[in-house]
């Protein structure tokens, strides 16, 4: 418990590896700032998460944290950590870190959480309970520079996109979160052909198999951003985009940060612990006896996913798009 909240003058945050991962503890990190603004942040992220914080003037310091460097190296480190006495290290992923470097406060390794399925974003911030932080504000966010935003205007320009922009993303890093490529592309078709919407499909390099097998059996125009973007720029072309059709993956994080509308398709994950959760926002999902089941393999065809027709994802984008603003 922290009594005296001007004391605390130097904070390390220790977050996640994944992009999507990341993003869900980005609440923290507001939190944080809301609540010693003259503190000074520095964060440890995974090299995956460089490109979300390096460019962000609320971190003062960035530090890359690569679980496979030499023991050599994250011993200097944890020297390094030590000299700069941190007032308060908050761990979210539980390493040793906060006890090898002695800071004044630290969040627990143990941790109850309540009962029932929690949102990650949710809990991530119950660690800073413990702390006697009381938390106001959930939403994620990003900072988008001027000079992202700017290359994706002239990204729009020189495709000459303009309108209701869908963005589609059909990637995801299992395969099993990933909905049927031919979904995919009846959907994006109809989006075009019945919506008159700008569809741009979007993903990382390594999604680029995918999404070419989605836009191959495609009829309709469309624009293909894969590879095109950082994270930054990524989040800048959500943020312009009226929708965003997308697997449980890290655009979707992103999505919410910016404040799209979000259509998420769900099988075995959990949407109560992952999912959107902007008002406007919508998860596709089946009921079935063993979803979601949050495993790494399936027993059972993958039925989660087989069974969401392209009829009903069309359904509620259109809705999306046309029923409500």
């Amino acid at each position: 418990m922290i009594s005296d909240k001007t004391q605390i003058k130097r904070i390390l945050l220790i977050t996640l590896t994944n992009v999507g991962d990341i993003m869900l503890t980005t609440p923290v990190i507001r939190t944080l700032k809301k609540e010693f603004p003259a503190s000074r942040l520095d964060v440890i992220v995974g090299p995956k998460g460089r490109e979300i914080f390096e460019l962000d003037p609320a971190i003062f310091k960035l530090i890359i944290y690569d679980k496979h460097m030499p023991i050599s190296e994250k011993r200097r480190l944890q020297i390094k950590l030590k000299k700069l006495k941190y007032d308060l290290v908050v761990d979210l992923r539980n390493t040793v870190f906060p006890i090898l470097i002695a800071p004044k406060f630290r969040t627990s390794t143990i941790q109850r959480f309540p009962k029932g399925p929690l949102h990650s974003k949710l809990k991530h911030l119950h660690r800073l309970k413990s702390l006697g932080i009381e938390i106001t504000d959930d939403s994620s966010w990003i900072h988008i520079p001027a000079s992202d935003d700017a290359y994706v205007a002239a990204l729009l320009d020189a495709n000459n996109i303009s309108g209701s922009i869908v963005a589609v993303n059909p990637g995801a890093m299992s395969d099993i979160k990933r909905w049927k490529i031919e979904g995919f592309t009846e959907v994006a078709d109809r989006l075009s052909l019945e919506c008159g919407a700008s569809v741009v499909f979007i993903g990382a390099e390594n999604d680029r198999v995918t999404v070419s097998a989605v836009t191959s059996r495609m009829k309709s125009r469309f624009h293909d951003f894969t590879g095109k973007t950082n994270i930054r720029q990524l989040a800048a072309l959500l943020r312009r985009s009226k929708l965003l059709l997308t697997n449980d993956s890290a655009p979707l994080h992103l999505g919410c940060a910016v404040g799209t509308k979000v259509l998420a398709i769900f099988g075995p994950t959990d949407p109560k612990k992952y999912g959107p959760t902007g008002e406007l926002d919508y998860v596709i999902n089946n009921k079935l006896h063993c979803a979601p089941c949050e495993s790494a393999t399936c027993k059972y065809g993958h039925e989660c996913m087989k069974l969401i027709s392209p009829e009903e994802v069309f359904s509620a984008a259109k809705m999306m798009l046309e029923g409500y603003e």
